[in-house]
């Protein structure tokens, strides 16, 4: 069975795999870590037993406590420039492949229509 430990405060360490016959540690319980819709809690997470319950950090808490997490990144304006660049290019190499095909499709027919003329 899938058991959940947690630490002389209570809060949550780490699972374990353990027999379905085995003894519950102390400091363990059954209870998923999750929260009334069975979402995943953010870190502290802590064990309540009393209710035998687990209670987690707000989002903004856990944003406020781990802001490494939540760093956005901006490119700067060369590589932005560079990615404009590669846009471009690609729908230059699109237009130069499309332009190939047209022009085959003419030579096809002008030289289709060259043969008719001659036939007629």
């Amino acid at each position: 069975m899938l058991i959940y430990y947690y630490d002389e405060n209570n809060t949550y360490t780490h699972s374990d795999l353990i027999g379905d016959d085995a003894v519950m540690p102390a400091n363990a319980t059954k209870v998923a870590p999750l929260d009334g819709n069975g979402a995943g809690l953010y870190e502290p997470i802590i064990w309540h037993p009393e209710t035998q319950t687990w209670t987690g950090a707000t989002k903004e808490e856990y944003d406020a406590a781990h802001p490494a997490d939540t760093v956005v990144v901006t490119p700067t304006a060369d590589q932005q420039a560079q990615a404009k660049q590669m846009v471009a290019m690609a729908n230059l190499t699109n237009q130069v492949a499309m332009l190939q095909k047209t022009v085959a499709t003419l030579m096809v027919q002008n030289a289709d229509s060259k043969e008719e003329t001659k036939n007629v």
